[in-house]
């Protein structure tokens, strides 16, 4: 079943309003604001015998376990903000929370996050549909190591007003292993 629902992917991400991009990088949408993305969804890659699954996209009747190399075929957007915790400037790319929720078939609802560590938290739907956080997997041009809270970590953009720190110092989750609607 999951090689079938990995093909339909790109019906999927269109089905839900989405475009998987123009040329410049630019998505559309009738229902939320554009995004500016580094590229747009590409086709998946079989999973190589020995390969790590590094998440799993829980939806309605669906489960989808995704591969770093995966991972770098969605949609991927590219912003520079300090980290909560580590107080250090990255330049992240990731997959935005709001494609994967369209992966999952939840759009619109909102996110729970699980990390291996046992840390679980929730992100409202109106934040990642609105705004490009993402699931980032590669810090400065390389995949994030666990001693920089990877291999993959939620990444909001630098926006104070929008993201005050003692509101969404629960969001920066790292370690992530899981995503699903939240209940």
């Amino acid at each position: 079943m999951f090689p079938k629902i990995l093909a339909l992917l790109p019906a999927l991400v269109l089905a839900s309003g989405l475009a998987l991009g123009t040329s410049s990088g630019e998505r559309q949408s009738a229902k939320w604001p554009p995004f500016s993305y580094v590229h747009p969804a590409r086709p998946l890659p079989a999973v190589r015998p020995g390969e790590r699954i590094m998440l799993t996209v829980e939806g309605p009747g669906r489960s989808l376990a995704l591969t770093r190399a995966q991972l770098l075929a969605l949609p991927t957007v590219r912003y520079a903000t300090e980290h909560a915790q580590l107080h250090r400037t990255f330049t992240y790319e990731g997959v935005p929370l709001r494609d994967l929720a369209v992966m999952g078939g939840f759009a619109g609802r909102d996110m729970r996050l699980y990390a291996s560590n046992g840390f679980v938290t929730t992100i409202r739907a109106r934040d990642y549909l609105e705004a490009p956080i993402m699931l980032a997997h590669t810090a400065n041009g390389k995949p994030i190591p666990v001693l920089e809270k990877g291999p993959l970590t939620v990444v909001l953009p630098r926006d104070p007003a929008r993201f005050p720190a003692r509101l969404y110092g629960a969001a920066w989750v790292w370690f992530v292993e899981r995503i699903a609607p939240a209940p």
